[in-house]
């Protein structure tokens, strides 16, 4: 399994993907989208348009028990 930084720099290197947050989040009528990457025991958010001030930001971990 690759390094969590390792997919984070990836992402954040693909203006497709900030792209597709900004059109998910007008579709929606949310203000944060985001793609996280998710493993048995956590949540990690890995490229995030958060214009909720929710606070998160890229590399944040959240258990896993916390989240939907």
């Amino acid at each position: 399994m690759s390094d969590v930084r390792t997919d984070i720099a990836a992402l954040d290197r693909l203006e497709a993907v900030r792209t597709i947050l900004r059109v998910l989040s007008r579709a929606t009528g949310m203000r944060i989208a985001l793609v996280a990457r998710v493993t048995e025991g956590s949540w990690t958010a890995c490229a995030v348009l958060d214009e909720a001030g929710f606070g998160l930001r890229l590399g944040d971990e959240l258990p896993l028990q916390t989240t939907y």
